[in-house]
């Protein structure tokens, strides 16, 4: 691995550190790095987790013990959670994403359930390390542009994730690092691992675009993965000087509030200074940043000033907007049915 890698993950500070390891490739090679340079990288604590889905039979098993004996073997603790598979499968949505999220939450609770006190709470030099890489990349970017995204969506995975409903960081040092590269480096220290043959299911949509579509567009345009990733990194840069300009403007309009109050009359002060422009999207993604997400075009309106829509009432999933009196509330609820009930005045 390159000394640029190592220099960005000692930039970001983290000194304790959760590693999912699932088994395969990727996994095992981010484990041997981390536990091979953990000095020269800072780290004070470093532990290995498997999270076993429940969803397969016979190798599931194989691929828990196999991630233990390398732990084992490396003398670094090991932690295992399982998970109940028929439940993922039942439950409403992808069930790509349930057993997504299912990992994340059971990888936030071995971190709390260490037995470590320094482990434990909001400590901003820990974070759950994730071996996710640059063909992971392509693929997300791909698969978002197929679908439709917006400026923040081409900004792609991104190498740290606050999660603070679940008190964790996830971290994802290797963005940057080639499956070739990985496979270079396995070899080179004659690393075993350990294939999940679901990944070869094309029912699953990142499997497919992992095996068939972008293969053939990498056949049609050869470097097309590179390009996405840099692509995603040309996003992230702009959406970080958006942001920042939203930030500029919008806050202005902020009341000293417990939930995200605006001040209607300068809301539409810097709206009618603005009217020039299209500020629905900046609005948008600013209200994003603060964790209240609402859909693309939710506040367009050409009729408006500055093309912003504020709607006197709505709500969102979760979320609701309302015009009271002199202030545009936005507030987030436990519940769809909450949300709806605040806007309905009830």
């Amino acid at each position: 691995m390159s000394l640029d890698l190592t220099q960005n993950i000692r930039r970001h500070g983290f000194k304790r550190l959760l590693l999912a390891v699932s088994g395969g490739l990727d996994s095992i090679c981010l484990a041997h790095y981390f536990i091979c340079n953990k000095e020269s990288l800072d780290i004070e604590w470093l532990g290995i987790a498997h999270v076993h889905h429940g969803l397969r039979e016979g190798t599931a098993d194989r691929d828990a013990e196999f991630v233990e004996a390398f732990a084992r073997k490396y003398n670094v603790p090991f932690f295992l959670k399982k998970l109940d598979g028929e439940a993922l499968k039942n439950a409403e949505g992808s069930l790509e994403e349930n057993a997504r999220d299912a990992r994340y939450q059971a990888l936030a609770e071995t971190f709390n359930e260490t037995g470590d006190p320094r482990l434990r709470g909001d400590d901003k030099a820990r974070a759950i390390v994730t071996a996710h890489h640059a063909g992971d990349q392509a693929e997300t970017m791909y698969m978002r542009l197929r679908r439709g995204t917006t400026l923040a969506g081409l900004r792609g995975i991104q190498a740290t994730r606050e999660m603070p409903e679940l008190g964790i960081t996830i971290f994802r040092p290797f963005l940057n690092v080639t499956r070739r590269e990985l496979l270079a480096y396995a070899r080179e220290n004659r690393l075993e691992w350990c294939e999940d043959e679901s990944n070869d299911d094309v029912k699953f949509a990142r499997n497919k675009a992992r095996h068939e579509l972008l293969p053939h567009l990498e056949q049609e345009c050869p470097g097309a993965g590179e390009h996405l990733c840099q692509l995603a990194g040309l996003a992230d840069r702009a959406y970080t000087k958006v942001i920042a300009r939203c930030e500029a403007l919008f806050a202005e309009a902020r009341n000293d509030s417990t939930t995200l109050s605006l001040d209607k009359k300068r809301l539409n002060k810097i709206l009618r200074e603005h009217a020039d422009a299209d500020l629905s999207e900046m609005f948008r993604l600013w209200l994003s940043e603060q964790g209240l997400r609402f859909p693309i075009g939710f506040f367009y309106s050409q009729k408006e000033p500055a093309h912003v829509k504020i709607p006197v009432r709505a709500a969102y999933r979760k979320r609701s907007i309302a015009k009271i009196g002199r202030t545009v509330r936005i507030c987030e609820f436990n519940s769809p049915e909450e949300a709806q009930k605040f806007v309905s005045c009830e």
